[in-house]
């Protein structure tokens, strides 16, 4: 009966993290807020430590990059190309410059994963500074709507400031309850990008710092007593996680096209205040 009930929780909690990754309303906030809510209800079972999440979180990982396999790999060529193939230059320098901007756009996310690790661990307890940090989340959102869709600038004229506004914005939400995806959007749309270049950037600057989190976490993961008992939970969430998140990607895309993403605003004030009021 435990074994089920844990399968039915992490499942559950595992769709919730493929759904909330890509759609801008915080992945990690909603984590926090589902297992408040479970414990409200009863529900006993391990918590949803940071180990979990990075769980989940490779899932929706693995399921953005198979969205952009063929861009990757057409990114990996022409960055070695041009390191290495003097006469292949002049062809590769679009995608070894987008490259390097994505190099650039990490740094803050990753220093300050780094240097705010406990303090961001500590976070995913705090169920009330989710429902706060949701309500920023609410404003981004409105900014975009609002006035987002006036950028005109395409991959081709991304710059340095591009890379450090958006990478400045993904380090903000390294905090539960900041939307990741809508943060990084709202600073690339609303400093002139058009928004397929915003989202796309936005996805790409996801993957590193991604992977640089499972790589800090992959030891506690493996050391953790939890892992033997909720092996089978744990990769019930892995898959679903990652099967959400594709469907919700190109959800996330079709209400781009469709300039909808007030709805999520409404939405994201709607569980903030829910957070903070009743859990």
């Amino acid at each position: 009966m435990e074994l089920l009930q844990n399968i039915l929780v992490y499942g559950i909690l595992g769709a919730i993290q493929g759904f909330s990754e890509p759609i801008p309303i915080s992945s990690s906030g909603h984590l926090v807020i589902f297992k408040t809510i479970f414990e409200h209800l009863g529900w006993k079972f391990p918590t949803t430590d940071i180990t979990f999440e990075v769980l989940v979180n490779t899932g929706s990982l693995l399921a953005i990059m198979f969205y952009y396999r063929k861009d990757i790999a057409r990114l990996f060529v022409s960055f070695f190309s041009y390191i290495f193939k003097a006469d292949s230059r002049d062809e590769k320098l679009p995608d070894f410059r987008y490259c390097m901007l994505l190099i650039v756009a990490t740094i803050p996310a990753a220093i300050g994963g780094v240097l705010f690790n406990d303090y961001i661990e500590t976070a995913f307890s705090n169920v009330k500074l989710v429902g706060c940090t949701l309500l920023i989340t609410a404003v981004f959102l409105m900014l975009i709507h609002k006035y987002g869709y006036k950028g005109k600038r395409t991959k081709r004229k991304l710059n340095l400031w591009d890379a450090l506004r958006m990478g400045c914005f993904q380090l903000v939400a390294l905090l539960p309850g900041i939307s990741r995806s809508g943060s990084t959007i709202t600073g690339g749309m609303l400093g002139g990008l058009e928004q397929k270049t915003a989202r796309d950037f936005s996805f790409f600057m996801f993957m590193p710092v991604s992977l640089g989190a499972i790589v800090l976490k992959l030891k506690d993961f493996i050391s953790s007593p939890t892992l033997s008992t909720l092996w089978l939970p744990y990769f019930i969430a892995f898959i679903i996680s990652g099967v959400v998140t594709y469907l919700a990607l190109q959800l996330l895309f079709n209400i781009l096209n469709k300039r909808k993403m007030n709805y999520f605003s409404f939405y994201c004030l709607a569980m903030g205040l829910f957070a903070l009021i009743v859990l």
